[in-house]
């Protein structure tokens, strides 16, 4: 009878609360929730509906069909993720949450990592279409790991000293142009993810997350090209204040840096921006043909199949 309770339970979970508790995008539309970048799938209380695909279901169903749980741990996530946000929350004024929140350091030992890192492979090798030579080596460097309770990928940023200092966040949900994406809490501004050579490196390039910079590494190996004296670096997002401080903490008087931006409006606009800020910059863009380097991967993969 227990069991059947804590099943009960799971199935009632507020699907929505759950969700952006765990950071997932979403937003509000008279009383449906929508995914950032998929209107199709909507959300009210613990119940979801996919317009496009015809289907549905309760709180259980979404982690099995969009997380890849199985019932087991759906359920486990569901009620112990609901138990733990309520102990937290209690007797704690909404002032003083914010308060916290701004006010805390990062802590990299903060972060549960789950004891396997398939959700983190299976997005990052199947659906991104990384080398999973290059993915394992970020993980056993202990820079790239999945976060146990969202099952996110969790990219750590490291300052000048090689220590941790933030972390880069993608979500791994299992349908496209749904991931959260974004830094957590406390993470030092300035920096980024990075690879490559820390020391007076001649070349930094900046890329504008994580998956596009291993990206661009996965493409240089196909092409078997080496990458010498260069240093990579995410921006999470499009920032020239991660250009400046890592060109400040990292480079050199003869430190080159080369803007490996998308190929939108945005893009472009931040190149700009960069051109009169830093006169000796490069700007290397993925071929015209793609948005953004893993766009350009994924077409190379696809290609060396046929």
């Amino acid at each position: 009878m227990a069991d059947l309770d804590i099943v009960r339970q799971a199935r009632q979970v507020n699907l929505a609360d759950w969700l952006r508790k765990n950071n997932e995008p979403l937003k509000r539309a008279g009383r449906w929730w929508y995914f950032e970048g998929c209107d199709s799938l909507r959300i009210q209380g613990n119940k979801w509906y996919r317009n496009s695909c015809n289907s549905g279901g309760n709180s259980i169903d979404f982690l099995v069909t969009f997380y890849g749980l199985s019932p087991k741990e759906a359920i486990y996530r569901l009620t112990h993720a609901t138990s733990c946000c309520s102990n937290k929350i209690c007797g704690v004024k909404e002032k003083d949450m914010k308060t916290q929140l701004t006010s805390s350091r990062f802590d990299f030992n903060s972060i549960v990592q789950a004891l396997d890192q398939r959700r983190v492979l299976a997005y990052l090798c199947k659906t991104r279409g990384l080398s999973p030579d290059v993915v394992w080596t970020e993980i056993k460097r202990g820079l790239l790991t999945q976060e146990s309770r969202t099952g996110n990928a969790i990219f750590a940023m490291t300052n000048e000293s090689d220590e941790i200092v933030g972390a880069e966040v993608v979500g791994t949900l299992s349908f496209k142009n749904i991931r959260f994406k974004g830094l957590k809490t406390g993470s030092e501004k300035g920096y980024g993810y990075c690879i490559g050579q820390s020391h007076d490196p001649h070349y930094i390039l900046f890329f504008e997350s994580a998956v596009d910079m291993l990206s661009f590494v996965c493409i240089k190996r196909r092409q078997l090209k080496t990458l010498t004296a260069c240093l990579l670096v995410s921006m999470a997002g499009l920032k020239t204040s991660v250009v400046q401080n890592v060109l400040l903490r990292f480079g050199n008087g003869s430190t080159i840096p080369v803007l490996c931006a998308d190929n939108d409006d945005a893009g472009f606009k931040f190149n700009i921006s960069c051109m009169d800020l830093f006169p000796s910059v490069i700007v290397n863009q993925p071929d015209k043909c793609f948005k953004d380097w893993n766009d350009q991967l994924l077409a190379l993969y696809k290609k060396t199949r046929l």
